[in-house]
Order: C-alpha cells, then sequence, then structure tokens
C-alpha cells in the first residue's frame, strides 16, 4: 500500500515527510486556489524540495483539449522537473493527451475517473 498525501500546503507536506510514511504529494486545481501560491511553479519546485527526488509529485492540468492538456504538461515539466506525474482527466481528450504523453516516455496520472470504462481506457492509454 502506498500513501500520497493531498495537499500543497509546505508545513503540511513537511510535516508529513518527517512523521509519515508517504510516497508522494498529489493536489488538483481546487486546492492549488486554496492556498493560492504566488508563484505556482515555484511553489511546485519548493514541494519537490521538501520530499525528494525519491517520492512522486502530481501536478493536474486545467486544459480540456488534447493538444492543451499536452502542451500544458510540457511546460509542467519545463518549469518543475521531467520526473512529476502529471494528472490528466480521464475524458475523451484527456485519454488522447495521455497516449501522446506515454508515447513521449512521460509520467501520467489518470484522474477523474468516475466509471469502469474510464478506468479500462486510462490503464489502456
Amino acid at each position: 500500500m502506498e500513501f500520497i498525501i493531498d495537499t500543497v500546503d509546505l508545513e503540511e507536506i513537511r510535516d508529513a515527510v518527517d512523521h509519515l510514511p508517504i510516497v508522494g504529494v498529489t493536489s488538483n486545481p481546487s486546492i492549488v486556489k486554496k492556498t493560492s501560491p504566488k508563484d505556482f511553479f515555484g511553489h511546485m519546485r519548493e514541494i519537490r524540495k521538501i520530499i525528494g527526488d525519491e517520492r512522486s509529485l502530481h501536478i493536474q492540468v486545467i486544459a480540456t483539449e488534447a493538444e492543451e492538456i499536452v502542451k500544458e504538461a510540457h511546460k509542467i515539466f519545463e518549469e518543475v522537473d521531467d520526473q512529476v506525474y502529471v494528472k490528466v482527466p480521464t475524458t475523451y481528450e484527456g485519454v488522447k493527451a495521455m497516449k501522446i504523453l506515454k508515447a513521449e516516455g512521460k509520467n501520467v496520472t489518470a484522474t477523474a475517473v468516475y466509471d469502469l470504462m474510464q478506468a479500462y481506457m486510462a490503464l489502456a492509454a
């Protein structure tokens, strides 16, 4: 079993790294909006410093069209690091973007999976 903390609060992450057997950090746009970091990418780089390279960092895209999702993912890799797991909603366009990103050898996390068929599509992508 693996535990991933769902927050972008730096103090919560530091505390979790110190006390819990977490393997990574994940978040979504609504969680990021609550924290409102002034420099989004700088904040994500700070999270990476706290968790180190041995833990995973999952950052969700907000684009909805495959080409824009891929473009946004590339920006995340460029601004944070190339080991980030880009969280992509498991929509029709999202699955297309997942296939493109996986073909590039990038880390992808399927998110917003609401039914079994979406899960199968995400696994296949």
